[in-house]
């Protein structure tokens, strides 16, 4: 099966499946790697939760790992695969969470409960073995809600930040939002309608916390990989994000995946590419502290 044949495959595929079974679907065939159930208190105090999956030993990278869905969906369990692939691949403790969804937890409410995950590792990691240097990274929405937490955050919280096709502007009149308005896979509409439900008050264009390439403070931003995909809406807006951080000076490593489209890090079963960009994002994780990030 080529490229193409599997992605279109995956994206028929999952128009056919509940999100509950798309979760299960996609997490097959993933790398065995021993987790659990825990849960962190949120933003606003409520549980939410989380799955660590225990690639390493103590004192090994940590990554707080967010799901993409658009801030309105996804799960843990559609992103297993790649948490798998990330755990077993660097050696590293992956903490995947929940969040809370918009449109009834508009922004910032998803961001304050990553950055109450974060502090509970701070707080309570050393119980569980995670004292390691603590990377944030996400995919697509995911990807927003990791650079805007570290964005929040003090300088030197973050050993790292890892972002696969994230969402990082909001100009719907780029190229790629031009080239790929109708998809494969995200549309530019669709994306549109998300930025709503997360939105609603349209503060997008001048809010670097929902749209992080606008920030005048990425320098304080830690070692970042971006992996992006090439048929995907959000490409130039991660080309931008890349490009900007490395004007500050920030350690960047940029990719684009060829021949791919958005989400493809979540469809290891029919897309091989899956296992190439995880392996990518492993190289950056586990030179975390040796300062191997291509600059």
């Amino acid at each position: 099966m080529n490229l193409a044949q599997g992605i279109a495959e995956a994206l028929q595929k999952e128009a056919t499946l509940t999100p509950e079974e798309a979760g299960v679907y996609w997490s097959q065939g993933g790398a065995d790697v021993p987790s659990e159930e825990l849960s962190y208190p949120g933003g606003a105090g409520q549980p939410q939760r989380l799955r660590l999956y225990r690639g390493g030993a103590e004192g090994a990278p940590v990554l707080l790992y967010i799901h993409g869905g658009g801030w309105v969906g996804g799960s843990i369990e559609l992103h297993d695969y790649s948490a798998r692939g990330l755990a077993a691949g660097a050696r590293a403790n992956v903490v995947s969470i929940s969040y809370r969804f918009a449109p009834a937890h508009p922004f910032p409410a998803g961001l304050e409960d990553c950055l109450a995950a974060a502090r509970w590792i701070e707080s309570e990691g050393a119980a569980l073995g995670l004292t390691g240097p603590l990377v944030i990274g996400g995919a697509s929405a995911g990807g927003n809600l990791a650079a805007a937490a570290a964005l929040r955050s003090d300088p030197g919280r973050f050993a790292g930040l890892l972002i696969f096709y994230g969402v990082l502007g909001c100009d719907f009149d780029s190229d790629s939002y031009t080239r790929y308005r109708d998809g494969p896979g995200l549309t530019r509409a669709r994306m549109m309608e998300l930025f709503g439900h997360y939105d609603p008050e349209r503060h997008a264009a001048s809010e670097p916390l929902i749209t992080p390439v606008l920030s005048d403070d990425l320098g304080r931003l830690p070692d970042t990989a971006i992996i992006a995909a090439e048929h995907d809406v959000l490409l130039d807006d991660n080309r931008a994000f890349a490009e900007a951080l490395r004007a500050e000076g920030v350690r960047t490593d940029y990719h684009v995946e060829p021949g791919v489209t958005h989400g493809f890090i979540n469809r290891g079963r029919l897309v091989p590419a899956t296992d190439a960009a995880i392996a990518r994002a492993c190289a950056f994780l586990a030179g975390i502290g040796t300062k191997e990030t291509t600059a």
